[in-house]
């Protein structure tokens, strides 16, 4: 900021800043000496309030109050409580604002208990990060999925759920506040605080969780590490323990010797899903099997994973091309490799957090043979192999006893001009039933066009990566979508490209289209349906 201004206002004195760039950009508005003990809802660290108002471009004066008029209401409306809840609501922004170890910060990966739950975890510490994990299993999975090989060292971290969660003025400064907090506010939090102890820790970790009034789930990370002696180094086990048997509380005595850091903190997950908490479950235990991993298939693969799908197979015989990078998610770099085993190995690396991600090179009616406990356990099939003799072996397995999982078949027509995702639940019509003798699809989108180049398979591909992007996502919520059980019964879902788009490709709208769906407009559109040929 690079001016401002000084008033007072019912007591208080605030400063307005601007930047080089006022009257174009917003006014910020700051409560002159704020501190953590007086603080307030949509305050930060220094006294900015959290304000929307944006500039009114080009007028200086409308643009301050405007800034002013939502000051003056943010700080009346504190005045009387009505925003109280939202440090609880909001703890984990709260708690990011008043971090004083700036050079750590800590990923947690919560457990089944989640914050509701005071347990023992396991940590992975590198320089400038912390993993935190529920048990030993998720620790070594997500390292061995980053790094290749799994940690050789694994700290043991409490997990305290409080209840309710702090507000800022009452977050920890000391161990001794900590110690506080966690007896006043869990059950049998200060028991694991006692048990970090009992090793003599150069440093630990303590892990603050709570649950919101709307039930969003909050991490706080401490980290506790013994003060430096007079050559600056860590103090010694002995000097540490000096006097603590005679204490009336050794444990906790000890604990108080300790100095301790708010660290940023956030939740792997995090970023996973918009999907409220118990769909979230519901998506991390389907078991998901991916048959075909081509440009189409692996994006579904990808997009589920990032979803929330934590166990997936990876069906395909064949190897990647260099025909296919423009528009795969994999690249140069695993050409001539198996895509089933590159994309499974590119998961795991991208998203260490998943769970199960396992390959199959082979095609899915071997699978379906060789594999056929994976496939009695699968919840949903995803077959986007875009060939009809590959679909028909998945129906057909599909309907053999004990497999109960439903299918999504996906599949795009010449130049991407229009793309389809069925799904087929274990009752009701069939993926067949869209297909004739010779697996030609009885109601196409498209019709003429030109042929697809002579070297397809080579160096020149029909569609590209744009175009597939509508195929993908298509798919892929309609997976989503069956997952969820949103999709409760079989349907089809339908994506067309503009009128441009046909121009270009020299095809048109097939005339049994029109006659069964309607003619599309311009910019094509989104179709849905039952899925029914009678």
């Amino acid at each position: 900021m690079s001016e401002g201004w000084r008033l007072r206002w019912r007591g208080r004195e605030l400063e307005v800043q601007v930047d080089a760039d006022f009257p174009f950009s917003a006014a910020r508005i700051y409560l002159v000496g704020y501190t953590r003990a007086q603080a307030q809802p949509h305050v930060e660290k220094g006294g900015k309030l959290c304000l929307g108002a944006k500039p009114v471009q080009g007028d200086a004066v409308r643009t301050v109050r405007t800034a002013l008029a939502e000051a003056f209401q943010l700080l009346t409306e504190n005045e009387t409580k009505q925003h109280d809840d939202d440090f609880r609501e909001d703890f984990g922004a709260y708690w990011l604002t008043w971090i004083n170890g700036a050079n750590l910060g800590v990923q947690v990966l919560p457990g089944s208990g989640g914050a509701r739950k005071t347990t023992l975890a396991r940590t992975v510490r590198t320089d400038g990060q912390a993993f935190v994990f529920a048990n030993k299993v998720d620790a070594g999975r997500f390292w061995t999925n980053l790094t290749g090989a799994p940690p050789l060292r694994l700290k043991t971290t409490a997990v305290i759920s409080i209840d309710p969660l702090p507000a800022p003025d009452r977050y920890p400064d000391s161990a001794g506040d900590l110690w506080t907090l966690v007896q006043s506010r869990s059950e049998g939090g200060a028991d694991l605080l006692a048990q970090l102890m009992a090793n003599d820790p150069m440093e630990a970790f303590v892990i603050l969780a709570g649950t919101a009034l709307s039930g969003r789930e909050h991490y706080g990370a401490v980290r506790i590490h013994r003060p430096l002696d007079a050559s600056g180094q860590p103090v010694k086990r002995r000097a540490m323990r000096e006097g603590i048997e005679s204490a009336e509380k050794p444990a906790k005595a000890l604990f108080e010797r300790f100095l301790i850091e708010r660290l940023a903190t956030n939740r792997l997950d995090a970023s996973s899903t918009r999907l409220p908490q118990g769909v979230q479950q519901e998506m991390s235990a389907a078991k998901v099997v991916i048959v075909g991993c081509g440009a189409l298939g692996s994006s579904v693969a990808r997009l589920l994973a990032q979803a929330g799908v934590e166990h997936l197979r990876l069906v395909d015989p064949e190897n990647l091309g260099w025909e296919n990078i423009r528009r795969h998610e994999l690249g140069a770099r695993v050409v001539g490799h198996g895509k089933a085993q590159a994309l499974a190995s590119t998961i795991r690396a991208d998203l260490p957090m998943i769970g199960f991600v396992q390959d199959h090179r082979m095609t899915f009616a071997t699978f379906a043979r060789e594999h056929p406990d994976a496939l009695k356990q699968a919840d949903l099939v995803v077959s986007c192999t875009g060939d009809w003799v590959a679909d028909a072996s998945v129906e057909h397995a599909l309907t053999q006893p004990g497999n109960k999982a439903s299918a999504v078949y996906g599949w795009m027509e010449a130049h991407a001009l229009a793309a389809h995702a069925v799904l087929i639940r274990t009752s009701g019509p069939r993926l067949s039933d869209g297909f004739d003798e010779h697996g030609e699809f009885r109601l196409p989108a498209v019709t003429g066009g030109r042929p697809p180049p002579p070297e397809c398979g080579g160096a020149s591909t029909p569609f590209g990566a744009i175009e597939l992007s509508n195929a993908q996502a298509l798919v892929a919520r309609l997976a989503v979508d069956a997952l969820r059980g949103i999709e409760i019964k079989s349907g089809w879902r339908s994506w067309l490209s503009d009128a441009a788009a046909f121009r270009e490709a020299d095809a048109t709208i097939a005339s049994g289209w029109v006659a069964s769906r309607g003619q599309p407009g311009e910019m094509g559109g989104f179709f849905s349906s039952n899925w029914t040929f009678l």
